[in-house]
């Protein structure tokens, strides 16, 4: 079996908890669903020779538990941004593909620290996912964009769901 497949096979398996995060409600499960899915996905990396993209997953993950238990803080923020830029730029292999993950991860990570609300945690998501979607289809991982791309629609269903909801209790009869 070729690496790209078995990449694509564990990023399908990831695929399954980026669409439990992205129809989620519950930020505690949002961010849980996320923890695994960025296990697998680093998992998959190492098939897709992507360094900078196994490390910055592995980050990712503990980042969102810290998230899903409200222990990030803000110094761990700064300190995962820091640690998400050095060591990504220092194992990158794949030139500016490589940089997608460390910036993405960057940006993610910094808006994380901001939203705690759920629309505000979902639009992080959209932009998060669609940034992850362009890193996919460079590295090959057809799986990931396939359903990073239809998790950023998801996204975009819950936070409308959400929003019809909001609404809905706020209509006086």
């Amino acid at each position: 079996m070729n690496s790209n497949l078995i990449g694509n096979l564990i990023s399908f398996i990831a695929a399954c908890f980026t669409i439990a995060s992205s129809w989620s409600a519950d930020r505690k499960r949002i961010y849980l669903y996320q923890a695994a899915q960025c296990f697998l996905l680093a998992l998959a990396n190492i098939f897709f020779n992507s360094i900078s993209g196994v490390t910055t997953y592995i980050i990712c993950a503990v980042r969102n538990v810290l998230l899903a238990y409200d222990r990030f803080t803000a110094r761990l923020c700064i300190i995962t941004v820091a640690i998400v830029g050095i060591i990504g730029l220092s194992v990158n292999n794949r030139g500016m593909t490589g940089l997608l993950p460390v910036i993405t991860t960057a940006l993610y990570t910094i808006v994380c620290f901001y939203a705690k609300r759920q629309p505000t945690i979902k639009a992080n998501i959209i932009v998060n996912l669609v940034l992850w979607a362009v890193y996919d289809i460079l590295i090959h991982d057809y799986v990931s964009f396939t359903l990073d791309t239809g998790s950023a629609f998801v996204a975009i269903i819950s936070i409308l769901r959400w929003k019809n909801a909001s609404e809905g209790e706020n209509e006086t009869v």
